[in-house]
């Protein structure tokens, strides 16, 4: 009894430190006025989301999200390819079909065509992918960025004709996202529209460095046209390009089909994210400077403790460099110029003693200094 007694207890610590908020999905809906429709989107918040108010999170955004395996899965796997370091709001964009508008996805992601008849280019449905664009661009964009608590680099995912559009909006739109992940676009439609397209691209319109993975599977057995188009996007980027502003990868799945290859291709790209661009931009800072106080409540009045986190003036990531000051027994303060964002961590000197913070999280903090300029954080013990 005594056992099971300690047990239960032992869990029910461990609940109280690691917290106990699971991961959200939001369904909202938005009135569009681009669009002239009342369209949904889905919104995944990750683990300790509401517990950590000082966390802050990169974007993915899902195109074809009607179909929920392409928003649940991605969602889904960003822990396994992390091993659980990493975490992004993800928010899924459907384009469904409005029966009383006959109104069908391939309106959202085609624009209207210049070198094809309407009636002859997918049975008319198309045409509306630059109002789609918009209302990516100026309302899904700006409702995620007002409502939740982001970081400023956005990943825009797609497959198939979803693929493409990924593709136009990086044309039409170039700064609208940072990363771009196309598996198995059709590049053929409209005559090889995105390829001239791509062709005489001012890739001087790119404020940021991006990045762009292609790929394709089995495809060109049920659309011949496909491969020509493919291979003179894919030979362009190989032996044309020329600007440090696109970093490219592309990427073959012929062993699998055109459905079968989104799992296997979104995993190379996300890893392939991680492993190469994920550090790059997460060392981005503001050029602008910002002086703030960083206030910190310890559980014992002898604690010594330190501050660690993503620029010198937080020691870059060493744990006993940045020394917080002895305010009163149980108060340290820290008078500090930083860039944003800022991403932080205490410790009483070396990485064995990472604290807990009140609301249970031992992740990362992080804070946009131009919000504010006094912060107060409260430590309920330390990982000893």
């Amino acid at each position: 009894m005594i056992k099971t007694t300690f047990l239960l207890f032992f869990f029910s610590f461990l609940n109280t430190i690691k917290g106990q908020e699971i991961a959200q999905i939001e369904n909202i809906k938005i009135n569009s006025k681009e669009l002239n429709q009342n369209r949904e989107i889905l919104v995944y918040t990750p683990k300790n989301y509401k517990e950590n108010p000082y966390s802050n999170y990169d974007v993915f955004y899902i195109f074809d999200s009607q179909n929920r395996e392409f928003f649940d899965y991605t969602h889904s796997i960003i822990s396994f390819l992390s091993d659980a370091s990493k975490k992004f709001i993800v928010v899924g964009i459907p384009s469904p079909y409005i029966e009383k508008l006959d109104y069908a996805r391939n309106n959202d992601l085609l624009p209207y065509p210049k070198n094809t008849a309407i009636k002859d280019f997918y049975g008319g449905y198309a045409g509306n992918a630059d109002n789609f664009l918009s209302y990516v661009k100026n309302e899904v964009v700006p409702y995620i960025e007002n409502h939740y608590r982001t970081l400023k680099h956005r990943t825009a995912i797609g497959h198939s004709l979803s693929a493409s559009f990924v593709v136009y909006s990086f044309l039409n739109e170039p700064n609208l996202f940072d990363n771009y992940i196309a598996i198995s676009p059709n590049f053929s439609f409209d005559k090889e529209r995105l390829v001239d397209d791509l062709y005489h691209f001012d890739f001087s319109k790119l404020k940021t460095n991006k990045f762009l993975y292609l790929s394709n599977a089995n495809e060109d057995e049920y659309w011949k046209v496909w491969k020509p188009a493919r291979e003179k996007v894919y030979s362009f980027l190989k032996d044309s390009l020329k600007t440090d502003k696109l970093k490219f990868v592309i990427k073959d799945f012929s062993n699998e089909t055109h459905w079968s290859t989104f799992p296997p291709s979104l995993n190379f790209a996300i890893q392939y994210y991680f492993n190469s661009i994920y550090s790059e931009q997460q060392n981005e800072l503001s050029t602008e400077e910002y002086e703030i106080t960083i206030n910190v409540k310890v559980p014992n009045k002898d604690d010594e403790l330190f501050i660690t986190g993503n620029q010198i003036s937080l020691g870059n990531w060493n744990p006993n460099q940045i020394k917080m000051n002895k305010k009163s027994d149980f108060e340290r303060e820290l008078k500090v110029k930083i860039h944003s964002p800022a991403q932080f961590k205490f410790t009483k000197g070396n990485w064995e003693t990472e604290a807990v913070i009140k609301n249970g999280t031992m992740e990362n903090l992080t804070i946009i200094p131009k919000e504010k300029k006094e912060y107060h954080f409260e430590i309920t013990q330390f990982n000893e």
